[in-house]
């Protein structure tokens, strides 16, 4: 009769565990989320237990009238484990009020069921007890032994407890925690299936929507047939600007691409990728001028076989241009566009092959660069480097390279070209050259010329070319800087005219106290030379500043200050005007060290320099100027007398008034 209840007993509840089954079950096959934050998802949720716990505690085993036991402790646990706080206290209240309405003498052992399985459960959930189990199942097992120890504590509260915790002690402790077991794990992996989808889900939202933002790349990804898998809008969007078509998932990438240079290209690509190599193509697109893109091609791997491809496509002809900007610049001269030195070097080593034999070296060398740079500004100097380079270069470039191998220094590399072609062709180049003339000065060039024969060296054919060339700058540019100087000085007093007059009577006035020294005549020629080019740095001042009518502004007045350093880089450039460089760069320094540009004072002046400051003063003040009017002799002398001592040289002052304070009106 024992075994008989024992059996009854295990059915019964084996009926009510697999209730609770189909319904565990009912909720694995939708996708609900018991972790959901939402209020109104956790009432439906204990919405749904409450009746699961009404439909389990319907169908109870009685053990006798007021007596009854069920599957509730299990489902209070896991509710109160998966569900948290709200659900589980609307499950308690559904099944706390269906228990009470039963009555019976077992109510309280099953209304504390309820509590401390709920408890149990929930305590479990917030200390996150799942941290000390590595298996899933050994988790669930142990939290149904507590829930179910918790119940038949409880039992204690009935009459004959003690017996009917014996008769249960089976049941509730070899078949209920397993039931626990095999529900929380198909919970629990339900849980990982609905975060997995909806991870699956966020991931492919949010690679499409990355895939979409870029408006500068085409993403595509095709299966083994070619045949689109996904792509993005900026994808659509070409392919619609491209061929009219609106493509679609499933469709055949490569029937769709006309140009078949452009579809053998893509198919050899993407084949690759499916091979199972990850690649990058630079290319020229075939079907546009000028257009270059970079592709990036990949496998698509799932579960180790390979079914499909990805191309990354995006247009880099800004980048190809500014790369081909910087290879071009890496060999070529920025301001004249010839081969630079680099590009000499390499093409040196290159033409020592007998092959490029007899290979013709002429080197070039522009006289005047630095007077051209120092008196008419560096666009002037520009302007001189291109004539003659476009002249080389229209000359030579066909027969071979015309390189700027320094600021004013170029060579032309001639391979398999005899030595008389050559020389034919620079005398071609002098004789135009002779011809040009850039503000008024002469363009000079000294050249040197051989060639390279069988067994010589390149290297000892370049210091030929380089000993011939310099020699015959010697002889070319001392001529060429006097004719520049005077040049410079005529274009001056062309723009000034008032200045050649007033040099002149500077010239008068330095003369006559040069004799009153007793300078020697070579001397005296020194002072009229410097005289005359005193104010020659005031070429490179604009005539604006020169010839205005009002007083200068303090950066007028800086620039107006540079003439003398002006001057003595034009001046020192002559090996004929070299004596007087000095002077001139000295001829606004004052006696007592306030004057520009180098703050001189007293014997520091060159005597020269301290001569020329007194009859410069002296002629400025009684000359008209567009900005005053002139002074008169009287008030001239006065001045000179009040400055003698600080800005001028008082024994000079003294000598200055005993030849001209008598001086006339």
């Amino acid at each position: 009769m024992v075994y008989q209840e024992v059996v009854d007993i295990v059915i019964n509840l084996m009926n009510n565990g697999l209730i609770l089954l189909v319904l565990v079950f009912l909720y694995a096959a939708t996708n609900f989320d018991p972790e959901n934050n939402a209020l109104r998802k956790k009432i439906i949720a204990g919405l749904v237990s409450g009746f699961s716990v009404l439909f389990i505690m319907a169908n109870p085993w009685k053990l006798e009238t007021g007596l009854i036991f069920d599957t509730r402790s299990v489902l209070y646990g896991i509710t109160a484990y998966f569900f948290g706080g709200v659900p589980t206290l609307i499950a308690m209240a559904f099944g706390i009020t269906y228990r009470v309405s039963i009555g019976g003498s077992g109510v309280y052992a099953g209304v504390l069921t309820i509590l401390s399985t709920s408890a149990i459960g929930y305590i479990w959930r917030k200390t996150n007890q799942s941290k000390y189990f590595k298996n899933r199942f050994l988790e669930f097992y142990t939290l149904g032994v507590l829930l179910h120890i918790a119940t038949l504590l409880g039992f204690f509260l009935l009459p004959d407890g003690f017996n009917i915790i014996i008769d249960l002690l089976i049941p509730y402790l070899g078949l209920f925690p397993i039931l626990v077991m095999l529900v929380g794990v198909v919970i629990s992996n339900q849980q990982v299936r609905i975060h997995l989808n909806q991870n699956f889900k966020t991931q492919t939202q949010l690679l499409q929507a990355s895939m979409d933002a870029t408006i500068h790349m085409e993403i595509y990804a095709v299966d083994l047939n070619f045949k689109y898998l996904t792509f993005n809008q900026f994808h659509a969007l070409a392919m619609k600007n491209y061929y009219n078509l609106d493509i679609a998932p499933g469709e055949d990438f490569l029937s769709i691409i006309e140009n078949d240079a452009m579809k053998s290209r893509l198919k050899q690509n993407i084949q690759k990728a499916m091979n199972g190599f990850n690649h990058v193509d630079t290319i020229k697109v075939e079907t546009e001028k000028e257009k270059y893109l970079e592709e990036h091609y990949a496998p698509i791997y799932e579960n180790n076989h390979i079914i499909g491809a990805t191309v990354f496509s995006y247009e880099i002809t800004d980048r190809k241009k500014y790369e081909s900007s910087i290879l071009y610049l890496s060999y070529n001269d920025a301001l004249t566009g010839l081969y630079n030195r680099r590009f000499y070097v390499e093409r040196l080593n290159e033409y020592k092959d007998p092959k490029f034999n007899p290979v013709s070296l002429i080197l070039c060398d522009i006289n005047g660069l630095k007077i051209m740079n120092d008196a008419f500004g560096h666009d002037a100097g520009d302007e001189l480097l291109l004539e003659v380079s476009n002249l080389l270069k229209q000359t030579f470039s066909d027969k071979g390279n015309v390189c700027r191998i320094g600021g004013d220094e170029f060579v032309i590399l001639l391979p398999n070209t005899e030595l008389t072609t050559a020389q034919y062709l620079l005398e071609k180049v002098k004789r135009i050259l002779s011809s040009k003339f850039i503000h008024g000065m002469s363009v000079s060039v000294s050249f040197g010329i051989s060639s390279k024969e069988k067994d010589e060296k390149i290297e000892e054919v370049f210091r030929i070319v380089e000993e011939q060339m310099y020699k015959n700058k010697l002889f070319e540019v001392s001529s060429h800087r006097s004719e520049s100087i005077k040049t410079i000085l005529n274009t001056l007093h062309e723009k000034n005219p008032r200045e050649e007059k007033h040099s002149k009577r500077v010239s008068e006035i330095c003369i006559q106290i040069g004799k009153k020294l007793h300078m020697k005549s070579e001397e005296l020629q020194l002072l009229k030379a410097i005289a005359n080019l005193h104010d020659i740095g005031k070429i490179a001042i604009d005539e604006s500043i020169l010839n205005k009518p009002s007083k200068l502004n303090d950066a007028e007045w800086e620039i107006i200050k540079r003439h003398p350093e002006i001057g003595y880089r034009i001046i020192s450039t002559s090996p004929e005007y070299a004596e007087i460089a000095y002077d001139i760069l000295s001829h606004h320094e004052k006696w007592d060290g306030t004057g520009y540009p180098r703050a001189l004072s007293g014997q520091n002046i060159p005597i020269r320099a301290r001569i020329i400051s007194i009859a410069d003063a002296y002629d400025a003040m009684v000359s008209e100027r567009p900005y005053r009017k002139s002074l008169t002799h009287r008030e001239a002398i006065a001045e000179i007398k009040k400055n003698s001592g600080t800005q001028f040289d008082p024994n000079l002052v003294r000598i200055f008034l005993e030849l001209f304070e008598t001086k006339k009106e």
